[in-house]
């Protein structure tokens, strides 16, 4: 039997020493881009939301992450920022393929080598994000799979960012009073808590895991999500069968010209998200188009399970309510919703509420372009809040994905209706 690799005493001093640099860099890289911001503002560049995002983009994954963090969490920050970071980018430039074998023999050739693993691993990647790095490999005895590899030094950069950005508050707390009371300590507790979701890839496997069983057990053949290799399967590798095909709003899918066939596939993602939803009280919180395939055998495929939501039955029923209110105008309704939604110890005025939301949506109008409803969500927290009311932590994660949904459907099936038929009466709307 092999013993277990294990580290000898230079190495650890090394490891740590590396660590240091690392470390170091990144402190630089962010003075870096933050001093380029600055005078940029300096030669007379307005420091305004666009501004921002462009250096958190360039400031890379913590940044990222944040500015995504703000554009989902309107019930916390102010609408122009909210809406410049909705296009915040995560799709990065490649990183060496070296540096992918790097990892994948930290994490799988410590027993073995890698050639004992894998037939061929193609260097080219299939995508590239701020965390981690797509790879097609083929396994011994030719099963083609999908290598998700974390990026070098990624806990690193998140944890130097985050103990840059605490040290940031914390002294803007105390040469600022006021800033005090936007207790911005739950804010980053948020964000680290979503960042390290995203680069656990065994929670991740987890989560595919218990999709799929909850598709076999509805019978769901139509839809399914990538098999995972657990024993292939770390925190920072995620190894899954491959799967083929195309986004589902590809415009040369054969859907997107069949009215009947878009309008069948959008009914069996909404239909299989919802009653994923309703049966074990998770969502899949980052279902864009992206994460979205129509598969080569014509099943649907979900993908990217890194970021999912939980949310308590009854704020549900009550998110549920409050889409099928803003569908009616039922402003009435929609202040009830919001009350049931949120968490506040104030008595708040529902007819006030009403007549605050009749005023300032009536404005917006309706219709079904995602920017309108984008607008509507804005308003909805802005007027929440001026009430006392204080939405649960994952509610804007869920709103989000209505909105992606909302998204699809006016590419896809334009006449459809987000809650109908079997989706009304599984929330419990007939």
């Amino acid at each position: 039997m092999k013993t277990a690799f294990k580290k000898s005493p230079l190495v650890m001093v090394k490891s740590s020493i590396d660590t240091g640099v690392n470390v170091l860099k990144r402190i630089q890289k962010t003075a870096g881009v933050a001093g380029l911001s600055a005078l940029r503002v300096a030669m007379g560049e307005k420091m305004d939301a666009q501004l921002l995002k462009e250096s958190f983009e360039q400031m890379g994954v913590t940044y990222i992450k944040l500015g995504q963090f703000i554009a989902s969490t309107p019930s916390i920050f102010p609408r122009e920022y909210v809406l410049a970071f909705q296009d915040c980018l995560d799709a990065t430039t490649p990183i060496p393929f070296t540096k992918i074998l790097s990892v994948l023999r930290e994490e799988l050739g410590r027993e073995r080598d890698l050639g004992d693993i894998f037939e061929h691993i193609d260097p080219k990647p299939l995508a590239s994000a701020s965390i981690a790095q797509v790879h097609r490999a083929v396994l011994i005895g030719g099963r083609q799979v999908a290598l998700k590899v974390q990026k070098p030094n990624v806990a690193t950069v998140i944890h130097t960012d985050l103990s840059v950005l605490h040290r940031g508050f914390w002294l803007a707390e105390k040469l600022v009073p006021s800033i005090r009371a936007a207790n911005l300590a739950p804010i980053l507790d948020e964000i680290r808590s979503r960042m390290l979701m995203e680069t656990d890839f065994v929670a991740e496997s987890c989560h595919i895991e218990k999709f799929l069983n909850f598709l076999k057990q509805m019978g769901n053949t139509q839809v399914t999500a990538p098999t995972v290799h657990h024993e292939l399967t770390t925190k920072r590798v995620l190894t899954m069968d491959l799967l083929l095909g195309k986004s589902l709003v590809d415009e040369t899918l054969e859907i997107a010209k069949d009215d009947e066939k878009s309008h069948q596939v959008m009914s069996d993602v909404l239909d299989t998200w919802f009653s994923s939803l309703m049966a074990t009280g998770e969502f899949h919180a980052d279902l864009h188009a992206g994460n979205l395939m129509m598969l080569d055998d014509g099943r649907i495929a979900f993908l990217d399970f890194g970021l999912v939501g939980k949310i308590e039955p009854k704020s549900l029923q009550a998110c549920f309510v409050l889409v099928q209110s803003l569908q009616t105008n039922d402003y009435q309704g929609m202040a009830r919703a919001m009350v049931e939604i949120g968490m506040t110890h104030e008595r708040v005025d529902i007819d006030g509420l009403g007549k605050d939301l009749h005023r300032m949506l009536g404005q917006i109008g309706k219709d079904n372009r995602p920017e309108s409803l984008n607008a509507m969500m804005l308003e909805l927290t802005e007027i929440g809040k001026r009430h006392g009311i204080h939405f649960p932590r994952d509610f804007a994660l869920l709103l989000k994905q209505l909105l992606y949904f909302d998204r699809f459907m006016v590419t896809l099936a334009p006449e459809m209706q987000l809650l109908e038929g079997g989706r009304l009466k599984m929330v419990g709307g007939e």
